[in-house]
């Protein structure tokens, strides 16, 4: 290997390893992580959470059985539930009393000219209607891998709207886009967007108790770093507070219990297993 090869070689890997390291700001408020357990391996793939009484329900990413896995705070699996549908590539899910919405709206490769999100009725999941959704702008042939923004792993449906929250690789700006449910296609334009944020989104849910959005995601580069992170967003997408998950890796899924704590999932990696968590804001 001549020097100037293996100079660039060195350049370029530090380059990547400090393009991976972010400088936080100082909180508001302090998060303290309460319990981290390992998740059964069924879900090593993890990519989304929702919330409810009795536990969460969760979901594998892209060409995983279509199941949605029901969930104890414990990390348990107490019920699958099976859906006559394909998992292109599952990356969210929410719910509100009738409904469960599926994001099948992974694109990290730009590929995809459309996505969708299932709506299934939680009383009989035989019966599901799908929206189709193309991006404004949005052309697969010009998309290159991994930098570009026609990409999406959040969303959450609240006030009746249904919100999802885009994976913005080549600028950083989350766009946020409203979903309507009544038109089963439909070409999305930005309503909002969050700047600032230290990384890609992966997962958002909403704090009843704070009235605030609560975001995770990360930075990574190709040789495994992950710089992850849990955001706090105001109800008019200005950023309010950002906590590093030092001892985490690709956090894919966050939620919101009825006591205000914040649940969030590791999907499986190189020497870690996925993992699921609960973390609670405190005053400084």
């Amino acid at each position: 290997m001549s020097n100037l090869y293996r100079f660039m070689v060195l350049s370029l890997a530090l380059l990547l390893i400090t393009a991976c390291a972010v400088n936080y700001p100082t909180p508001l408020a302090s998060l303290k992580i309460n319990t981290m357990v390992t998740l059964p391996d069924e879900l090593a793939e993890t990519s989304g959470l929702f919330c409810e009484e009795e536990g969460m329900v969760s979901l594998n990413d892209s060409g995983n059985a279509p199941l949605i896995y029901h969930v104890n705070y414990q990390g348990e699996v107490t019920k699958r539930t099976r859906l006559a549908l394909t998992n292109k590539d599952w990356e969210a899910i929410t719910a509100d009393p009738d409904f469960y919405y599926i994001a099948d709206v992974g694109n990290n490769k730009g590929k995809r000219e459309q996505v969708e999100i299932h709506k299934v009725n939680r009383r009989n999941v035989n019966d599901i209607k799908t929206i189709t959704l193309k991006y404004a702008g949005n052309n697969a042939d010009n998309n290159i891998p991994y930098a570009h923004d026609f990409d999406s792993e959040a969303m959450v449906k609240l006030d009746n709207k249904l919100l999802l929250f885009s994976k913005s690789w080549r600028t950083g700006i989350t766009h946020i886009y409203d979903v309507n449910e009544a038109e089963p296609l439909q070409t999305l334009r930005p309503f909002a967007s969050i700047e600032g944020l230290p990384g890609v989104v992966t997962g958002v849910d909403f704090d009843e108790l704070q009235q605030r959005f609560v975001i995770t995601g990360y930075k990574s580069d190709p040789f495994g770093n992950f710089a992850t992170f849990l955001a706090q967003v105001s109800k008019a997408f200005l950023l309010l507070d950002i906590w590093p998950l030092d001892e985490y890796k690709q956090v894919e899924g966050v939620c919101v219990d009825g006591q205000g704590l914040y649940w969030f999932s590791e999907e499986a990696t190189e020497g870690r297993r996925a993992s699921l968590s609960s973390a609670r804001v405190e005053a400084n």
